[in-house]
């Protein structure tokens, strides 16, 4: 397994285990000071407190499961990584109970800071058609 194979596990590792527990606080520890993530549909979200705060409202509306699997990695330059996952997502609203089912492919865009820390500097997503019955 190549180095940027490494390093994109291990961020989808952690990213999904935040997102798992609804823990916003978590979630952002993967991001970089400046990053942007770009949610289909909406504003980009500039920086770790509107990314943070876009995460919660998330949390605050259902619990969230992730199943992330790669689908591409490729490294760009000695600090840089760029991967493609593929996502199955399950949510139960707080309010009701309607759980819901869907996947998406993201995509993130890592930078390994001057500490070592891969951080994503750069999130996007779309939402894949339903599965054909």
């Amino acid at each position: 397994m190549s180095t940027a194979d490494q390093v994109f596990n291990r961020l989808l590792q952690s990213y999904a285990s935040a997102v798992n527990a609804s823990d916003s606080a978590a979630y952002i520890q993967n991001f970089a000071q400046d990053a942007i993530r770009m949610p289909p549909g909406a504003n980009p979200e500039y920086g770790l407190e509107a990314i943070q705060r876009g995460e919660q409202a998330d949390y605050d509306v259902a619990r969230w499961a992730v199943k992330m699997t790669p689908r591409d990695v490729l490294a760009i330059a000695e600090d840089w990584v760029y991967g493609i996952a593929d996502v199955e997502v399950s949510t139960v609203a707080h309010a009701d109970g309607l759980s819901s089912n869907f996947r998406l492919t993201a995509t993130w865009l890592l930078h390994r800071d001057r500490s070592g820390s891969w951080l994503i500097q750069r999130q996007m997503w779309n939402r894949k058609p339903d599965k054909a019955s």
